[in-house]
């Protein structure tokens, strides 16, 4: 009887101390992963009877938070009894701490810091009473110290394309402020909309914030409405927003863009553009050539509008764009000639700098500093600018070098208007593909810097352009959940960072963005498909990745039956393949087209380097698989301004019929299909491109050809045309598949 009663005490013990651990694990489902975490025995019941202490503004937002969470809000008190459970809220002097104090114990929360740090604090433990609901509302005691790993952690949201009310830009805020985002980059002005109320330029707003219709469907497809579209932001609902962020420890920068993506202002006043221009605000997405003149008169307007800009918003930093300028009408404007001529400079390039020397003059003159899209490097860097690199990495590390501040946000990593999934499966988007583990991936300071030039990375920043996104559910669902992966990139130490552990704490945090009533995309829920190669020359395998708890099952062409998925599927001739993946969140088709030919699976060698983004395997060129159209996921290799040269080694002796190549044409994204194909060298065997009809087209070289190795040579067209967008700049060229048919040679 006494050793009954020994094992009921061991497992009375053994179940305490479990039920324990499982609570205490749950602060390590924290997003973004915090410094220190140390769980301790015990757990808070939250719930409706907790009360407030301490700061009464911090209090508001918290319940705030909670409403939207939870549909209630806590009462706050100035004092409370022994027993009464309470969350203390205690604001220290200095304002600017980041870090914070996060300590649960039985019967009360404490969150200590300065006012930013108790709202990063607050964010915490909002996740941690979403996590809490699967335990019968009990927080785990546990205490958390936390600060950040970069100052500069930023979300854009572009209105221009497609505009966002006032509440929807408050939702927005509080989704940043609850992974502990600190920097909203407003962008407010752009070709098609211009969103700010200016009291001294009333046609900014009364014309430029309306166009008479909008792009529609795809860029390629040229197709638009007739539906007037706009609207725009009052200086009172400016300064709202402004306060609304600021009391969530964010930023606002605001983003007037010069001296191109200058249309709306221009449709509003005619005189601001070389030639006086009568334009209407534009309908299409792209670039436009009327932009701003050189002309004394502009830069009084440009001073008048930034004037009131500064005043609306509190931020050292003001944002004047800078990017994708077309110079055209400068060439042929004398005021802009005899400004080069007037000034010593050397040509267009170096006039676009001076327009930024000047901004930035005037910007520092009131105690504002400039921060501007890598363009602005060209022609030489205004004294005290910062640089915000997105076309790549290059421009981040060319300020960095030069002792100047950068905010790293490539195209590659930081895009949000680019595919996160199957193309098939997701909405119109830009084009691109970041999926989440790509964001989560991101290493925001480049290797090639030395220890004082790393101080210059001042963090990264995530885009979201809107000429494809038109509701705010769309923007939920293009923001999340990549937005947790970045967070986690700029809050936590990069050398604890996991994917797989990360991935995990997704899975909780869906929780709260289900409270939040988040769109969120599901897209990292779908199993990994990748092709491998294959033992012999002329096939591949299927390889497919679950993810915990699915089950995946996959038939070939018409079959009428599913078989389940044990091992890589062989592919060895052409067809499609269908994947059905089951969970208890999701249940997903995926698709798979093989266009096989002989040398499909074969070693490729790069004989001149991909670039960014899409420097993806070289394995991508021969596993039978076309890419598609918008260009995401990994089946496109780019390379700019130079000629794609890779060579396939064939195994041996083989008889070559024809090659195909599969290229992408897209000018509007500076995406050429190549000028010609040839195989060996520059003299044998060559054939001009003849474009099809079809974003995605093949070119195909016959010729007959015995060679072990073949060396296939893309020529690029090399800088993008005039008349197409980003002219006079290096020009991409894409390329997915090569298909070598014919046969192994006869040995004699």
């Amino acid at each position: 009887m006494k050793n009954i009663r020994l094992r009921l005490q061991v497992l009375s013990v053994l179940f305490c101390l479990a039920s324990s651990l499982t609570f205490a694990q749950k602060e390590s489902d924290l997003v973004p992963f915090p410094t220190a975490a140390e769980g301790n025995r015990g757990h808070f019941l939250f719930g409706q009877d907790v009360v407030i202490v301490g700061n009464n503004a911090s209090a508001e937002i918290f319940n705030s938070w909670l409403l939207m969470t939870n549909g209630y809000a806590l009462p706050k008190a100035e004092s409370v009894a022994k027993k009464q459970k309470a969350i203390y809220l205690t604001v220290e002097n200095n304002d600017t701490t980041e870090s914070y104090r996060l300590t649960v114990k039985k019967n009360a929360i404490y969150i200590q810091g300065g006012r930013a740090g108790v709202m990063h604090g607050m964010a915490s433990l909002i996740q941690l009473i979403s996590f809490s609901k699967e335990h019968k509302n009990r927080i785990a005691c546990v205490t958390i110290s936390d600060a950040p790993a970069f100052s500069y952690r930023g979300v854009h949201l572009d209105v221009c394309r497609h505009f966002f009310p006032v509440d929807f830009v408050k939702r927005y805020i509080d989704l940043l402020a609850l992974y502990k985002m600190n920097t909203f980059h407003w962008h407010l002005t752009d070709d098609q909309g211009w969103r700010i109320e200016i009291k001294k330029y009333p046609l900014l707003t009364e014309v430029g914030a309306w166009r008479k219709g909008s792009m529609i469907g795809p860029y390629r497809n040229q197709q638009f409405d007739s539906i007037p579209y706009g609207g725009f932001y009052t200086q009172e609902q400016i300064r709202e927003v402004v306060a609304y962020a600021k009391a969530r420890a964010i930023n606002v920068v605001p983003e007037i863009e010069m001296p191109g993506h200058s249309t709306a202002a221009i449709a509003s006043y005619p005189w601001l553009t070389c030639k006086d221009t009568v334009v209407d605000v534009a309908r299409g997405w792209g670039g436009f050539p009327d932009v701003f003149c050189t002309k004394d008169s502009t830069f009084n307007f440009l001073q008048d509008v930034l004037t009131e800009v500064i005043d609306l918003f509190p931020s050292k930093y003001i944002h004047i764009g800078g990017d994708e300028c077309p110079k055209e009408r400068w060439k042929e404007c004398p005021v802009c000639q005899n400004t080069i001529t007037t000034n010593n400079l050397k040509d267009e390039a170096e006039l676009q700098s001076y327009f930024i020397h000047r901004i930035e003059a005037f910007l520092n003159s009131k105690g504002k500093n400039l921060i501007g899209w890598d363009e602005i490097l060209e022609g030489g860097l205004a004294p005290n600018a910062t640089v915000m690199s997105w076309r790549g990495i290059d421009g981040g590390i060319a300020a960095a070098t030069s002792g100047h501040d950068a905010i790293m946000t490539p195209g590659s990593y930081c895009y949000f208007d680019h595919y996160q999934g199957e193309k098939n499966l997701e909405p119109l988007a830009f084009g691109g593909y970041t999926p989440i583990e790509k964001v989560y991936s991101y290493q925001p300071v480049p290797d090639t810097l030395n220890s004082d030039q790393r101080k210059h990375i001042l963090g990264a920043q995530a885009n979201l352009w809107t000429e494809y996104i038109t509701d705010q559910k769309q923007i939920e669902y293009m923001l999340m959940p990549r937005l947790l992966a970045l967070s986690e990139v700029l809050w936590s130490d990069s050398t604890r960072r996991d994917y797989k552990n990360f991935e995990d704490r997704l899975h909780s945090n869906e929780r709260l963005l289900k409270d939040l009533k988040v769109n969120y995309a599901k897209s990292f829920m779908r199993p990994l498909i990748e092709v491998v190669k294959s033992d012999e020359m002329g096939e591949v395998q299927l390889k497919i990745t679950p993810k915990e708890h699915q089950h995946v099952a996959w038939k070939w062409g018409d079959a009428s039956d599913f078989k389940k998925y044990k091992n890589p599927i062989e592919i060895e001739r052409s067809g499609l393949i269908q994947v059905r993946s089951i969970s208890d969140r999701d249940t997903v088709m995926l698709f798979r087209k093989f266009d096989m030919a002989p040398s499909s699976g074969c070693n490729v060698k790069l004989l001149t380097n991909t670039k960014g983004a899409y420097a993806n395997p070289t394995s991508t060129l021969t596993d039978g698989i076309v890419g598609g159209y918008p260009w995401s996921g990994k089946q496109w290799l780019g390379w700019i301004g130079k000629d794609a040269v890779v060579e396939l080694d064939l195994g041996g002796d083989f008889s070559v019929d024809s090659v195909q190549v599969w290229h992408l044409d897209e000018p509007s994204s500076w995406i050429h299909a190549p000028a010609s194909v040839y195989l060996q060298d520059d003299s044998l065997h060559s054939v001009p491109v003849v474009l099809g009809k079809s974003a995605v087209n093949c070119t195909t070289v016959s010729t007959p050809i015995t060679a072990s190795t073949l060396k296939v040579t893309m020529k690029s067209i090399g800088k993008n045309p005039v008349g197409t967008n980003g002219a006079g700049e290096n020009g991409w060229l894409f390329v997915s598949e090569i298909l070598v048919y014919g046969h192994k040679a006869n040995k004699e």
